[in-house]
């Protein structure tokens, strides 16, 4: 019996966390000896048009996972809107309408065929909770189904049809406390068996700030964000903020993006000087700027994990978080690695903190990464997830190679 891992997209340089996480996720429990493979579409990230193929269907390797891609679905990106536009506007969906959202996300037949053809040799990982290839794909093989939540605090968390999505597999699989509590809360009494499997961080890689600020032409101090440079993920509050910052304190400290971005967000960025938009790097360029920089700022409201945090104190940098979010704040109060903040004025003390007490940043930066090396190495991810496994009735010997390695 394999270990499918299941995700909507997913390549070398995919920039959302729950693609990357679900690498991760694959890779750890291979190491581990487990047979594991990646299932997903032929589309290329969330920025595409998830009806589209991008990649070749068919199986590849990559990092030496085998990744199986299945062409997408067509689909009625009009309704798609029409339904998320009433969502969004605060109005409640009738299950229909859920039912209606949900086919029109991201699906695969072919996909939903090879499950209901295939399933009996596999176990399945599906990640994250709110796409049509969770959705449906686990309703074909419940039994031997578990989800990956990812789970915010948003809109589609309340669906009728994400508590039946719950109940329905054989386990969750949460990324940390704040995450399953936010769940048991959305959804009472409809969480069944779960584990705090938590994710695992490394950086294979030796940061260099020097080599980045060379290569970018960066010479000022910089605070840095990476990662999607979208609404959703509260992005434009630290525009406004930052830019109000330095023009009532002029300064040459820098603020660098670090990801891809809505056009809107980007147009945005370039009405401050003080803020630098690298777009997509490499991942040495982004360990060697997460380095250099004095702090990362992360103002999600919504994470249920937040990798970017683990790698920013791995590279030996503090951080700051949105006050407001659960989960990335209870990462800075257990690690004691970051700062916190609730609004403007909060937030200019936090940088300003920063800025000018080099020895309490470098404390920072100790502590969150002695937090890491103890509780987010994959080994440890791949140790606990096994051992979640292993009480299903459909976990059996066969699932484990020997690992000669």
């Amino acid at each position: 019996m394999k270990i499918a891992v299941v995700t909507p997209w997913f390549s070398e340089n995919v920039s959302g966390g729950a693609e990357k996480f679900a690498g991760g996720i694959a890779t750890c429990l291979k190491n581990a000896g487990l047979d594991v493979e990646i299932l997903t579409t032929c589309g290329r990230d969330s920025f595409w048009d998830w009806g589209t193929d991008y990649y070749p269907e068919g199986v590849q390797e990559i990092d030496n996972l085998s990744i199986r891609r299945f062409p997408l679905r067509k689909r009625n990106k009009k309704l798609y809107e029409e339904l998320l536009g009433k969502l969004l506007s605060g109005q409640e969906l009738t299950y229909l309408e859920e039912m209606q959202l949900l086919n029109e996300t991201v699906n695969s037949d072919k996909m939903y065929d090879f499950i209901q053809q295939y399933g009996s040799d596999y176990l399945f990982l599906f990640i994250p909770y709110l796409f049509g290839t969770t959705y449906w794909g686990s309703r074909i093989r419940p039994s031997q189904s578990y989800i990956i939540p990812c789970i915010h605090d948003e809109d589609m968390a309340y669906f009728h049809s994400m508590g039946h999505l719950f109940t329905r597999v054989q386990g969750l699989l949460f990324n940390t406390i704040e995450e399953r509590e936010l769940a048991e809360k959305i959804q009472p009494s409809l969480i069944g068996d779960y584990i705090i499997s938590g994710g695992g961080v490394e950086v294979l890689y030796e940061p260099n700030e020097e080599r980045f600020r060379q290569k970018y032409n960066i010479k000022d101090d910089y605070f840095i964000y990476v990662g999607r440079q979208v609404t959703g993920k509260n992005v434009p509050q630290i525009i406004d903020y930052y830019s109000r910052l330095v023009s009532e304190k002029p300064q040459n400290t820098k603020l660098v993006f670090i990801g891809n971005g809505e056009e809107q967000v980007i147009e945005a960025m370039k009405k401050c000087p003080n803020i630098i938009n690298l777009g997509e790097t490499p991942d040495e360029d982004k360990f060697d700027a997460l380095q250099g920089a004095i702090a990362l700022i992360q103002p999600s409201l919504m994470e249920s994990f937040s990798i970017v945090i683990m790698e920013s104190w791995l590279c030996g940098t503090p951080v700051i978080v949105n006050e407001y979010c659960h989960v990335t704040k209870g990462h800075c109060v257990r690690s004691d690695g970051g700062l916190f903040y609730k609004d403007y004025s909060t937030f200019v003390e936090t940088i300003e903190k920063y800025l000018f007490d080099i020895e309490f940043r470098r404390e920072k930066a100790v502590k969150g990464k002695e937090y890491v090396e103890k509780y987010y190495t994959w080994e440890a991810v791949a140790h606990r997830i096994t051992d979640f496994l292993k009480k299903n009735e459909y976990w059996s010997e066969d699932v484990i190679h020997e690992n000669i390695n």
